[in-house]
């Protein structure tokens, strides 16, 4: 279904679209959408598609995790960033909860910033799905590098900031490659392998 123009991280307008399936829902742009695989059919035939995608996910149920801060939230709502989605929970021993739901990418920075000491592990594809998803993610806690998902030359990329530049021998080891752009050296990620990068990373 046609969904709301975006705009990229150079503030060019793209026409998107979201993607409804049995399982949930996405969103990808209009360039996206024409490269893909996506095609018109008959109705039977899409019928038959989603049903058989739906039996399908009903032999494997559905799990999710997701984090959520509750309590007196009013003197630290600034800190919970920029989702302000709520959701009322109860427990299996009947106890209710009403909080902010804080992304899983997002949990770290909030610990860090209310001077906790606790730490959640995100796999590689959370902190990649989380990238492409359009999110700032932290990948070292050492360096202080993160990815974000940029569009450059016309395509997506996952880029690397905060990265110390005399390690980019080290990076370019990991399988990353720089470009120069406007005179200033910037480090990419291949968006095929970027889970296998973020796992040495991590390792």
């Amino acid at each position: 279904m046609p969904d709301r123009t975006r705009l990229m991280d150079d503030g060019t307008p793209v026409a998107s679209f979201t993607l409804h399936r049995p399982g949930g829902r996405s969103w990808i742009t209009g360039d996206e959408l024409a490269e893909s695989h996506w095609d018109d059919c008959e109705r039977g035939a899409f019928e038959e598609a989603w049903q058989a995608e739906a039996a399908d996910l009903a032999t494997r149920p559905y799990t999710e995790r997701f984090y959520l801060a509750s309590g007196r939230l009013l003197p630290i709502w600034n800190l919970l960033g920029d989702e302000a989605q709520v959701r009322r929970l109860v427990t299996q021993d009947g106890r209710s909860l009403l909080g902010r739901i804080v992304p899983a990418e997002a949990v770290n920075m909030l610990l860090d910033k209310l001077g906790l000491g606790d730490r959640i592990s995100l796999s590689p594809d959370q902190l990649i799905e989380a990238a492409l998803g359009g999110k700032v993610v932290p990948i070292d806690a050492l360096s202080g590098a993160s990815i974000k998902r940029s569009r450059v030359n016309g395509e997506q990329r996952l880029e690397v900031l905060g990265f110390d530049p005399r390690a980019l021998a080290s990076w370019k080891a990991k399988g990353c490659f720089t470009e120069i752009i406007q005179y200033q050296t910037r480090l990419f990620m291949p968006v095929s392998n970027a889970r296998e990068i973020v796992a040495k990373l991590a390792a």
